[in-house]
């Protein structure tokens, strides 16, 4: 698999709930981060997250920090081992009902057919201001 493909079947198991079937295409030493590579107490999205468990406990933050909502991807590009993604998002944040809509930037890296790096860049000044 190539970087492009790990990275989008790994998102469909993501987008379908399969977090078992997504966590295969994870390597051990993979890292995770959204945004903000420090840990937030305020956000559980926020921090280094590594590995399967990293993976599981990152995503699991995003559960319990949003809703999902509109998720688009307006482009897909990869070049060797990296493989990027942006577009636009609209979710809401379950602890104030308040919408948190967004330009994003993903970037990752992947080798031997698994995830190494999943960076998600999104407006982080736009989704704190929802969670308050």
């Amino acid at each position: 698999m190539n970087a492009l493909s790990t990275l989008e079947t790994f998102m469909g198991h993501i987008f379908q709930g399969e977090m078992d079937n997504a966590l295969q295409l994870v390597a051990d030493n993979a890292v995770f981060i959204a945004s903000n590579p420090r840990p937030n107490p305020n956000n559980k999205m926020h921090g280094t997250f590594i590995g399967k468990n990293g993976a599981a406990q990152f995503f699991g933050g995003f559960g319990e920090v949003l809703e999902p909502g509109e998720f688009t991807i307006e482009e897909k590009l990869s070049e060797g081992n990296h493989a990027v993604m942006y577009g636009t998002l609209n979710h809401t944040v379950r602890s104030t009902g308040q919408p948190f809509a967004s330009n994003w930037a993903l970037v990752s890296k992947s080798e031997n057919g698994k995830l190494t790096l999943y960076h998600f860049y999104e407006d982080s000044e736009a989704l704190a201001k929802a969670m308050h």
